[in-house]
């Protein structure tokens, strides 16, 4: 009993959290939505009605899609896109093991070019998130205070720059105020649309189904398509339930979406009742705001305004997770991560995203100007990645009910079609946005998406040429070439741990090796602090020895000492040297595919070095390495 009622209590603790946490994003949308629509179509009861039911049935498809179906495929608690792949990867290879049919490997290719896609989209959504929110919280000063619509975009700008200043401090203390702050602004939103549906009750009909089926059915797909492409906003950001689960149960993600959503819908259903009282409104959220007095509009106003920010925070530190997935599966170059919590591992900063995207938002809101224009950016990106989303966890149900439990997936399939004829609609919805604000988020992806195709077809280029063997062969060779031992020791670092390093197999070429060779490997553990190590004996014989030394260290410790610790193994010998990989990638192309390597080249020159984080001398520090022809293979 005492079990059950303290999961119960866990759960609801873990919904607060996940209130701030991961539904910022979707909660400002009230801020826009209505607006943006009715700038497009006459408001009519009719039409009112077909919105608000079209709105409501939205909600539940993201229910369904997110809170429901894609939160059971996570991988240890982790989902997204790369998630995704992670999984078909995982069944891909278990099914090799049984067939050999390259349809599999057709899959893996198709869903990898589906993650780079959305996760692309994604991290283009990342940028217009922050701009529009704030622009969009801000303005609502315009309605009361006309003559300060001068100082909008400076305040956004100024805003947007303490934002990303400020993600080097981590978001641990701050997000213990998101929650609290985020709840009070449901909570204000739906007691502002309580109060404004009592001015016409009866506008809750319009939660049938049969309104929104009358407004698709009366209008031409002229009209119906850019309607659509602004109803849609009303759940961006809703794939952060899925793609944010890492740190909150599942139970506790369903309960503060169900939450949020009635608060949501009082607030619309609100708005669509004040339009229909006062058809000259600019701007519905707002201006239903002051019949509750002046006071509670300002109030309202700031509020908007910090939930703006944490909107703004959510989408910022979801894209440092989006491209740490990626990193860790070769589609991004290496970077430097930081964590910002002992707590919880999942949360870091990564100073080069946080710079780009900061330019990028700045440049956004200064090309675009207001929530408005901005409306035509936002949207599209998202949707494709809805698309692309529901693909993936087809090929993922598929693979694990193939080949024996195919009526398990048949039986799901109309629920997937469902999904993908919901995304459809809403992304070409969003197609006639692309010549009015589109293409920003379409230009966005498509950098991301190439520069993610030249790194990992370039990395994996030069990675198959690099050279490399294994212990047992190395040893042989030590037999077969018998170089010259000379006194000192070299310390070589590298993330594989089952193979020699290149430059150690090149310097036995030129006849030469140390008397003492450290092959160092550093990793993350799941704990924030300590830190320890092991040695390993590899080969111990007239010319070397050699030992591989892998230092486990807390996820918090950014800086490893390691001269300090492998002075304190007391086995080396002086001089000592550190010495790294310095591949220079030659490319010798000839198709038209050597533009995908000259990119992946100035990419792979300018990737920082994370010397400086193991505390490495200069005076110690030596650069290895030779040119590497790289090129596509014929088939």
């Amino acid at each position: 009993m005492n079990s059950g009622r303290s999961s119960k209590l866990n759960t609801l603790f873990l919904s607060y959290l996940a209130i701030g946490g991961i539904l910022g994003d979707i909660g400002t949308s009230p801020l826009y939505v209505i607006s943006l629509t009715f700038k497009t179509i006459p408001i009519t009861r009719e039409n009112v009605q077909g919105v608000l039911s079209l709105i409501f049935w939205s909600f539940m498809f993201l229910s369904l899609k997110y809170a429901g179906l894609a939160l059971t495929l996570d991988n240890q608690g982790e989902g997204g896109t790369f998630t995704l792949l992670h999984l078909i990867q995982e069944e891909v290879r278990r099914l090799k093991e049984k067939f050999t049919k390259s349809k599999f490997t057709l899959f893996l290719s198709c869903a990898t070019i589906l993650s780079m896609i959305c996760g692309a989209l994604l991290l283009s959504d990342g940028v217009i998130t922050p701009s529009i929110s704030v622009l969009a919280a801000i303005e609502g000063v315009e309605v009361f205070y006309p003559h300060l619509a001068e100082f909008v975009l400076p305040t956004a700008a100024i805003i947007l720059s303490a934002l990303f200043f400020f993600q080097k401090k981590g978001t641990e203390k701050i997000a213990k105020l998101f929650s609290p702050i985020i709840i009070i602004w449901f909570l204000s939103i739906a007691l502002v649309g309580i109060k404004n549906l009592l001015l016409k009750p009866s506008l809750v009909k319009s939660l049938s189904p049969y309104y929104a089926y009358k407004f698709l059915t009366s209008h031409p797909f002229s009209l119906i398509f850019p309607v659509l492409g602004y109803i849609v906003l009303c759940i961006t950001g809703g794939e952060a339930l899925y793609a944010d689960q890492a740190h909150y149960s599942k139970p506790a993600i369903r309960l503060a979406w169900f939450v949020a959503a009635i608060c949501l819908l009082l607030n619309y259903l609100g708005q669509g009742a004040f339009i229909l009282t006062y058809y000259k409104c600019n701007n519905p959220f707002f201006d239903m705001s002051i019949s509750l007095g002046h006071y509670f509009y300002l109030y309202l106003l700031f509020l908007a305004t910090l939930a703006a920010i944490i909107a703004s925070q959510a989408m910022i530190t979801g894209s440092f997770s989006t491209y740490k997935q990626a990193m860790e599966l070769r589609m991004l170059p290496r970077v430097e991560i930081k964590n910002t919590s002992y707590k919880t591992k999942g949360q870091i900063y990564i100073p080069t995203v946080n710079k780009a995207m900061f330019v990028a938002c700045l440049a956004t809101v200064f090309v675009f100007k207001s929530s408005d224009a901005l409306g035509d950016a936002y949207g599209l990106a998202v949707t494709g990645a809805f698309i692309g989303t529901t693909l993936m966890m087809a090929m993922v149900f598929f693979l694990r009910s193939y080949p024996n439990q195919m009526k398990k997936f048949f039986s799901m399939l109309p629920l997937l079609i469902f999904f993908l004829i919901f995304d459809a609609a809403f992304f070409f919805s969003n197609l006639g946005k692309i010549p009015t604000g589109g293409w920003f988020p379409l230009l966005i992806a498509t950098f991301l998406v190439f520069t993610m195709i030249a790194w990992q077809k370039g990395s994996f280029l030069l990675y198959q040429y690099i050279p490399k063997t294994s212990l047992e062969h190395f040893i042989e060779q030590l037999t077969e070439l018998k170089p010259v031992s000379l006194q000192g020791t070299n310390i070589y670092l590298t993330l594989n741990t089952q193979e020699i390093p290149g430059c150690l197999l090149e310097e036995v070429k030129q006849g030469w090796i140390k008397k003492i060779v450290l092959i160092v490997t550093v990793k993350n553990t799941h704990s924030p602090w300590g830190i320890h190590y092991e040695k390993i004996l590899l080969v111990n014989n007239e010319y070397t020895k050699i030992y591989r030394i892998i230092i486990y260290k807390g996820y918090m410790r950014l800086f490893v000492n390691i001269p300090n610790i492998i002075s304190s193994l007391e086995f080396e010998q002086k001089p000592r040297t550190f010495i790294f990989s310095l591949w220079n990638p030659v490319i010798t192309e000839k198709s038209w595919k050597k533009w995908l390597l000259f990119y992946f080249k100035i990419i792979y020159k300018n990737v920082p070095t994370l010397t400086r984080r193991f505390s490495i001398p200069s005076s110690e520090l030596l650069y290895l390495g030779k040119d590497i022809e790289i090129f596509f293979p014929k088939n």
